[in-house]
């Protein structure tokens, strides 16, 4: 230890008197200390790393061995192959044949996208709170000490680690720290990693590992640029089968890092949270872990993968050294435990609605399944470790064999659905050549029709934004008659002694905690059956506008060739945010595959389709640690404690406005839903209009040339469609 060296080169201290003041002792002991180090007391040891914020290993110079990287067979090279066959193939598709826009637009744009959007490797974010070891795990996984780590909450950003091999070729450094904002967007979105523009309008720093200290930890000379996100190239064996993400901890106090941590785990694939082993699943980490949970893909079918129930899903004990040495006995039970309780706070219909999902039947309200899950990790003592690095490298090896068939799927649907409106449209131009009369007599009638039929579309547009306006009505009135009826002191009090909540702060914790999560999904409950009511609606909509376009060509004895609901789910898939459409995609057979194709895939999530984890996910948060410190503040002793917290309950919901915020969210998630129908019409509108001025002017010109060309155009089509590569 080179104690003179630490304090005038780490912490820019001058003088050991002002050194001795900062620990609080003599300055003399300063001066011995300096001269010989290995007569430090222990106590003194721990009171310079208290003062100072800094590791033991920076204060003494001691290196603590990286374990081996994880070992992990590559079994994404083969969805990676898939990948690379299928770009190359449309590639060189578009490059032999002048594809109209129209045409491409109609066939290969939608396949494209979703080939791209099902073929990432899959996310594996590491979540806890501030002081859990996430960044020590992660650099036990990879074998390298890349990543920052210390006593004090340290990572600020979200950090996304990718193999090498995936550094796009315009990024030359091994680190690119990102803003967390830019205009109106919020937060870098790695999906356009290979966007060269859209990646340098966000950078802000680039460099070696060694920048995210500046940038991204708290203690950085560089925090105050307001960095959101870094992308980290590395070379670790783990890598090459997903990306893992290093997110700030949950409870800094800092806004921010929260909502970093909640935007980037709800689009994780796996999610490992950390909660350290000898204050394991405080009421703080079932919080947190409960709507991380909640939110998780459902990649487990059965019978048609050989993933296991929830499997991924990795609660951890971590830093397990500190309790007895890592005793297993001692472990095991804290484990049992921790699973016991966020048991008790998951909603009613949690595990109902992931056995729809799955198809496996979760035996004990899902506690085996669920225990299976839980595991303890330090990397002081390896063979702790083992079970949690066994399970991950299973799971790691068989999400990419999953997403690889999952694409080849949404491919094999997608031309099972677009070939006939294919074949259609090659009939048409075959039509207009044998017989343009015909074709001239069903342009007048398109015509003639259209003011009528534009009327009565405008008529059924505000049909159903009067329908989402009523919705929103009765969502709201129904979520505040439930919440009016549940949160009262006599409710309470009964659902207390009908739980059997007994007089610990442990009961009463879990108890709120629970109650949030009953709230929680009530409210999603009610979202969800009106959001099936607008499925049926918008359907009627999309049923509505075919048969009014279809008119003249069944008078023609003509068949048409745009597909109405095609285009409709098309523009709603291609939207950021739907609202409540999530129901109308799942249950037509257009919206399922390409709202699978960007994905999204429906019924991979308890949420699937609803949108509304972004909305109700902080609130809810933020509801459950407002309700637990103020269960925090009741008085637990004596006759009459269930009114106490009772009281207690309801008078943080209403100093907080919970139901008020969760209100907010139900008007917002209607907003966001008209906008989507607004957006999806138009463009149904655009791409209809645009199909008649084609015709048009394909049937007024009458060049045989031409429409010959087109015919050969689809019919290379229709070809490409036959001939992908599976």
């Amino acid at each position: 230890m080179d104690l003179k060296s630490f304090r005038e080169d780490k912490l820019k201290i001058k003088t050991q008197t002002a050194f001795a003041e900062l620990i609080g002792v003599e300055q003399s002991n300063i001066s011995r200390w300096e001269k010989d180090p290995d007569s430090i007391p222990f106590q003194i040891i721990q009171r310079i790393l208290e003062k100072t914020g800094a590791t033991y290993e920076e204060l003494t110079g001691w290196t603590k061995p990286i374990p081996k990287p994880l070992k992990v067979e590559d079994t994404w090279k083969k969805a990676d192959f898939t990948k690379g066959t299928l770009s190359e193939y449309i590639g060189n598709a578009l490059k032999q044949i002048d594809l109209p826009e129209e045409q491409r637009k109609a066939y290969v744009d939608d396949l494209s996208a979703g080939i791209n959007g099902n073929l990432v490797k899959p996310k594996v974010a590491i979540v806890g709170r501030s002081d859990t070891g996430k960044s020590t795990l992660i650099n036990a996984l990879v074998g390298s000490d890349k990543m920052p780590t210390s006593w004090t909450p340290t990572t600020s950003i979200a950090v996304y680690i990718k193999h090498i091999s995936d550094r796009p070729s315009f990024i030359e450094e091994e680190a690119w720290v990102f803003a967390n904002h830019l205009g109106s967007e919020n937060m870098w979105n790695e999906r356009h990693l290979y966007d060269e523009e859209y990646c340098r309008s966000w950078k802000i720093a680039a460099g070696g590992v060694e920048i995210l200290r500046s940038f991204g930890t708290r203690q950085g000379e560089h925090y105050d640029k307001q960095a959101g996100s870094a992308v980290v190239f590395l070379d670790a064996p783990i890598l090459k089968t997903c990306d893992i993400v290093d997110l700030p901890g949950f409870g800094t106090e800092t806004e921010s890092d929260d909502e970093i941590t909640f935007a980037a785990a709800q689009k994780a694939d796996v999610v490992i949270y950390l909660s350290q082993a000898n204050g394991f699943m405080r009421i703080e980490d079932i919080t947190y872990l409960k709507r991380n949970i909640s939110e998780l893909p459902v990649w487990e079918a059965q019978g048609q993968n050989e993933l296991k129930p929830l499997s991924n899903l990795f609660v951890v004990a971590s830093q397990a050294h500190t309790v007895s040495n890592g005793n297993r006995a001692q472990l095991s039970e804290i484990l049992d435990v921790g699973c016991k309780n966020l048991m008790k706070t998951l909603p009613k219909g949690y595990w109902t609605e992931r056995e729809r999902a799955s198809g496996y039947n979760y035996q004990g309200d899902g506690y085996e399944e669920l225990r299976a899950r839980f595991f303890a990790y330090t990397t002081d003592i390896p063979d702790i470790c083992e079970p949690f690095n066994e399970e991950l490298a299973k799971v790691l090896e068989v999400l990419p064999v999953i997403i690889d068939e999952r694409t080849k799927q949404f491919v094999r649907k997608y031309v099972a659905s677009r070939k006939p409106n294919l074949t259609k449209e090659i009939q048409k131009y075959e039509g207009i050549v044998a017989d343009r009369e015909r074709y001239m007599a069903l342009l007048s009638e398109i015509e003639a029709n259209e003011l009528t039929r534009v009327r009565d579309n405008d008529k059924r547009k505000c049909d159903v934004r009067d329908e989402i306006s009523r919705l929103q009505k009765d969502s709201i009135n129904e979520f505040s008659t439930y919440i009016s009826s549940l949160i009262n002191v006599d409710t309470l009090v009964q659902l207390m002694r009908e739980k059997g909540i007994k007089n610990k702060k442990e009961d009463v914790e879990l108890f709120g905690s629970s109650l949030q999560s009953t709230i929680q999904s009530r409210c999603e409950g009610i979202l969800k059956a009106k959001s099936a009511t607008l499925a049926e609606k918008t359907k009627n909509y999309v049923d509505a506008f075919s048969a009014s376009i279809e008119k003249p060509f069944k008078d023609s004895n003509l068949d048409i060739d745009f597909d109405a609901g095609w285009a409709f789910a098309s523009a709603l898939s291609t939207l950021g945010v739907i609202g409540g459409f999530g129901a109308f995609l799942a249950s037509t057979i257009s919206g399922a595959i390409l709202f699978a194709g960007i994905g999204l895939g429906i019924g991979t999530s308890i949420l699937a389709g609803m949108a509304t984890a972004s909305i109700f996910g902080p609130v809810g948060i933020a509801a459950g640690l407002l309700i637990a410190g103020g269960l925090g503040l009741a008085k637990l002793f004596g006759g009459g404690w269930e009114k106490s917290v009772a009281k207690k309950i309801v008078a943080a919901m209403e100093e907080n406005d919970v139901a008020d915020k969760y209100r907010e969210g139900i008007k917002k998630y209607w907003t966001q839903t008209e906008r989507a129908f607004n957006q999806a019409a138009e463009k149904l509108d655009t791409e209809w209009n645009a199909y008649v001025e084609n015709l048009r002017a394909m049937v007024d010109s009458y060049d045989i040339n031409e429409i010959q060309t087109k015919i050969a155009t689809l019919k290379y089509l229709s070809d490409f469609f036959d001939n992908i590569p599976l």
